[in-house]
């Protein structure tokens, strides 16, 4: 058995080094996915994103979290929590190395449950490109369900929902 922690990623300057260092991994990977030029530097995402990499205290700001998973003092994933208001909160940028994979997306997602249900969410929300049919088969099995779109996202996207009691 693979021993896993899971850190704030704002816990300690090496953290949140780690957060932004992964977090920029996982936006070129997605981007070099979708047929685009993979980045080479945060400068080299569009600005929406480069925002992100460089503000990520902000953007996941509290009641929200960036999550990391450490294994052998390595960062090897991450998953973010953000606030939509009214009690939902969305899930985002689930990502764990290639090499690393197999079960460490569920430990991710179950920690940010639980961040969210301490932070008197009622609902978590996540969006997943339509291609993407493993991602939302993994989150179809941790009880999401179809929901409507609840951002302005100018992709077409799946939207899945989940209830969560407070904690």
């Amino acid at each position: 058995m693979v021993l896993v922690e899971i850190l704030d990623a704002f816990t300690t300057p090496r953290t949140a080094e780690a957060a932004a260092r992964l977090l920029f991994e996982y936006l070129a990977a997605t981007q070099a996915e979708a047929g685009l030029p993979e980045p080479a530097t945060v400068e080299d995402l569009n600005p929406a994103l480069e925002y992100e990499c460089r503000n990520l205290a902000q953007v996941y700001r509290t009641p929200g979290t960036l999550l990391l998973a450490y294994h052998d003092g390595r960062a090897i994933g991450c998953v973010g929590v953000v606030s939509r208001g009214l009690g939902t909160a969305e899930i985002k940028r689930l990502y764990v190395r290639q090499a690393e994979r197999g079960g460490i997306g569920r430990l991710l997602v179950g920690h940010a449950h639980r961040h969210a249900a301490h932070h008197w969410f009622t609902r978590v929300v996540v969006s997943v490109e339509p291609g993407h049919t493993a991602a939302i088969e993994f989150y179809r099995r941790l009880g999401y369900t179809d929901a409507e779109p609840y951002d302005m996202s100018p992709m077409s996207m799946v939207h899945l929902q989940r209830p969560i009691t407070p904690a």
